[in-house]
């Protein structure tokens, strides 16, 4: 009986040891480790390293285009993501639920996969690009690049934020101050202006700053539609990691990269903070859709909507039309011959079978790992009204990769990884199968731990105290009370993130088992893309893996909406 009542403590000890080691290992070592080789020189501290980064003509440029992306990012985006939102919640517009449903396409539809789509449709021999050719024939075949090409991706991919958060503020806004203003004479076009729009100033500044930061570490986009003429910091520390001539180049840029970001955040912080006095009422009134009084208006709203619309949706449709045919009608762009057999060679060829395998492996288990060990701290956190030192620095510890770029994470694992440490029993792990795993587990920590905060904090503890009544031990509370009542939501989301990765995979894969997201990369590559790699030509084998990642994508989601918790409703 005495080791009975022994067992769960003993069992507690050994998972907290097993976390401290695991967040000191893989979260504080490899930082402290790049920050050791990018400001300790020679057994002393020194700022050479910034000096050369900014000697290179490629780096400065590589960083004054990413701040201009990021900077234009936030107003084009704002502006798209505002005026869809509008659309779908504000105005009464014809066909409203059709264009919500094509504006959250974006949710599913985003990433390499999406960069890679836009590559489909308005690449060199895109059907866009043959159109436009038959119109204008002297249009060069790669006018869908550089800098033009990256913003317009980027501005429709980025708007499901705006959907999701934007449409929660205007759902709050009280309808009675609507109509107080127009019964003093306000119009429509002063309403807005004055009443509705300032009452999103805090999502938006949030969303600005989550925007700028998008812009400013973007590694999709201007890696596949940049090409030549726009290179960013992110695919700039790519090509300087490749090298050991410039690798120390790679760590100072994800360094400054992973600075500028936090500094951002900050920023973000304190304006939120400044703006959380305004429009904190108290719905009175539900809020009603708004008529478009003057013709004109209303039919610009309305063409505005479906030009958006039929942007959002004409690389997912062509994806999914084009996916069925074979390789002869993808590079001529032209519709033949309907037939599943690039799907069967796909899903029954090893090859182009086994990188789908390996991102659906991986995000399965990190996100399982993420949850187990944010599921131990958040316990801890919220089980006593006041949690002491160690708890509270290891829920810190958590949220630090939250504030970090992936291409920091990535650098920091393997160049702490690439030799012998005795906290990993010198174990060498860059190259390895589980660099890529820990990278995975360690980027989805922030999220679980706020997540399964929210649960604990709002779950109902009378039926755990009803199992303490009855003498039940606390790991056996845990198990058989507390776990069944968190939903699949959770784990959902974390595999849902690292599908289709490319911004962290790149960094950290084997080339044992490539991921998914690489090998889309890889396959956007003309000279891949025409010859393919395994059963079926690369471009068609693009389209395939896009159609199956929005279908898993599309599941997931509907686990989540379906299934959702009380505190995760706020959440996602």
């Amino acid at each position: 009986m005495a080791n009975a009542r022994f067992r769960p403590k003993i069992t507690y000890i050994l998972a907290l040891i097993a976390v401290l080691w695991f967040l000191v290992a893989f979260v504080i070592y490899p930082n402290i480790g790049l920050l050791s080789k990018v400001f300790w020189v020679d057994s002393h501290f020194s700022l050479t390293l910034f000096h050369k980064i900014f000697s290179s003509a490629i780096a400065v440029k590589a960083l004054g285009n990413s701040l201009l992306l990021g900077l234009c990012l936030a107003i084009t985006a704002n502006i798209i993501g505002v005026f869809m939102v509008l659309v779908v919640n504000y105005f009464d517009i014809k066909g409203a639920k059709y264009l919500n449903l094509g504006y959250l396409t974006t949710i599913i539809y985003s990433g390499i996969v999406v960069a890679s789509g836009y590559l489909f449709i308005y690449g060199e021999s895109g059907f866009v690009t043959k159109f436009l050719q038959y119109i204008w024939p002297h249009l060069s075949p790669d006018w869908f690049t550089g800098f033009p090409a990256v913003l317009f991706l980027m501005t429709f991919a980025t708007t499901a934020n705006h959907m999701m958060f934007l449409t929660t503020s205007i759902k709050k806004i009280d309808y009675q101050t609507i109509e107080a203003a127009r019964s003093l004479g306000a119009g429509q076009w002063r309403i807005l202006p004055q009443i509705v729009l300032p009452a999103l100033v805090p999502t938006l500044t949030t969303l600005t700053i989550m925007l700028f930061n998008t812009g400013l570490g973007a590694m999709s986009a201007p890696l596949i539609l940049g090409v030549n003429h726009f290179a960013t910091i992110t695919p700039t520390i790519l090509t300087f990691a490749g090298s050991s001539a410039t690798y120390d180049l790679a760590a100072g840029l994800s360094l400054l990269l992973g600075a500028l970001q936090i500094v951002m955040l900050l920023v973000g912080r304190w304006l939120d903070q400044r703006k959380r006095y305004a429009f904190k009422t108290k719905v009175s009134a539900p809020m009603r859709k708004q008529k478009i009084t003057k013709p004109f208006w209303n039919i610009l709203v309305h063409i505005g909507a479906y030009l958006i619309w039929s942007i959002l949706l004409l690389p997912l449709i062509a994806t999914v039309i084009f996916s069925f045919t074979n390789a002869t009608a993808v590079i001529t762009a032209k519709l033949g011959h309907f037939t599943l057999a690039n799907y069967l060679a796909i899903l029954s060829t090893p090859e182009t079978l086994n990188p789908f395998i390996t991102s659906i492996v991986y995000s399965i288990l990190s996100a399982a790992m993420a949850i187990l060990i944010s599921m131990l701290v958040a316990r801890m956190v919220t089980a006593r009204r006041q949690t002491n030192p160690l708890e509270k620095t290891m829920s810190a510890v958590m949220y630090i990769s939250w504030l970090l770029p992936a291409p920091l994470i990535a650098i920091g694992l393997i160049t702490t990884f690439g030799a012998q440490h005795l906290i990993v029993a010198n174990q060498v792990l860059t190259g390895g199968l589980l660099l890529m795993f820990i990278g995975y587990t360690v980027t989805r920590l922030p999220f679980s731990l706020k997540f399964l905060e929210s649960i604990f904090y709002s779950m109902d503890g009378n039926s755990e105290e009803a199992a303490q009544s009855l003498g039940a031990s606390s790991l056996y509370r845990f198990w058989t009370v507390v776990l069944p009542q968190m939903k699949d939501g959770i784990l959902a989301m974390n595999v849902l993130a690292h599908l289709a990765d490319y911004d962290l995979s790149v960094f950290l894969f084997s080339p044992l088992l490539q991921p998914l997201g690489v090998v889309i990369k890889a396959n956007t590559d003309p000279s891949n893309a025409l010859t393919g790699s395994g059963a079926v030509n690369g471009v068609v084998a693009n389209l395939i893996y896009s159609v199956l990642l929005m279908m898993i994508s599309s599941v997931l989601l509907i686990i989540v909406r379906r299934r959702p918790t009380k505190a995760g409703n706020g959440l996602i």
